[in-house]
């Protein structure tokens, strides 16, 4: 499909193969990841030098989410992402950082139990986020790296959608013409809660080690987290970017499958 858009696609079978890297990214200027998986941070690792080598001037890791510079580093899925800045850091290849808050068309089959209507906020579920559907980030990005004050790298901020979680369960509920059961949890209860299951994740246990992730995610905004809110900053470009509603009408939001 990309080929008939006029796009080059190079095929890499085997991404520990460093000098195949490197030519596959000989003549770029800039490289994007787009990776997901268990192996990302390698991967991306081993990128990041392929391009450095290949003469790239600019790397953009798959970072897009949360704003990690606010957001921390406390669970591991978050903090391994920091060791490709340090990679591309060591050998000498800006990077461009991008937050998205949380995805839109992902995020609701990730926290809610969509089948049978129901869903627990940690806090109020008053606390204000970010959204943006994963199909407008490309619009944006291209616009942004054609602007030369992210010639060095940076941090670029992008907004679909301005909601509480409480605003965005009565969105949805609106679109599947059904009315959400809706249950609330401590803040501090909840980060005992995701501690004993991310020890279980440590211990081999992937199922604890989401539901940790996910406990984390949704906890973090109602303990004074403000990485996930972009609203200050964010800059999309003149692109028009899907609302929540955009992406509910759709149906575009029971998509749960991690890019691990």
């Amino acid at each position: 499909m990309l080929q008939g858009m006029g796009w080059s696609v190079v095929e890499v079978s085997d991404t520990s193969d460093a000098s195949a890297l490197e030519a596959a990214l000989q003549g770029s200027k800039v490289v994007v990841s787009t990776l997901g998986g268990g192996d990302l941070v390698e991967v991306e690792k081993k990128i990041v030098q392929a391009a450095k080598n290949a003469g790239a001037s600019l790397f953009v890791p798959s970072h897009f989410g949360i704003d990690h510079r606010k957001w921390g580093g406390e669970h591991p899925f978050l903090t391994r992402k920091q060791a490709v800045l340090d990679t591309a850091d060591q050998v000498g290849l800006p990077t461009l950082s991008v937050s998205t808050g949380f995805f839109a068309d992902w995020s609701f089959g990730f926290f809610m139990d969509l089948e049978n209507g129901k869903v627990t906020w940690i806090g109020d579920g008053n606390d204000m986020i970010t959204w943006t559907s994963r199909s407008d980030i490309g619009y944006v990005l291209a616009k942004a790296l054609a602007d030369p004050k992210y010639a060095n790298g940076g941090h670029l901020s992008i907004q679909g959608d301005y909601r509480s979680f409480n605003d965005a369960t009565k969105l949805l509920g609106d679109a599947l013409g059904k009315t959400f059961t809706v249950d609330y949890m401590d803040p501090e209860q909840a980060k005992k809660q995701e501690a004993e299951l991310l020890k279980k994740g440590k211990e081999g246990d992937v199922s604890a080690f989401l539901a940790s992730f996910k406990m984390h995610l949704m906890g973090e905004p109602a303990r004074g987290n403000k990485g996930c809110d972009l609203s200050a900053d964010f800059d999309n470009y003149g692109v028009k970017m899907q609302s929540l509603e955009d992406v509910f009408k759709k149906a575009e939001f029971a998509d749960a499958s991690l890019a691990w």
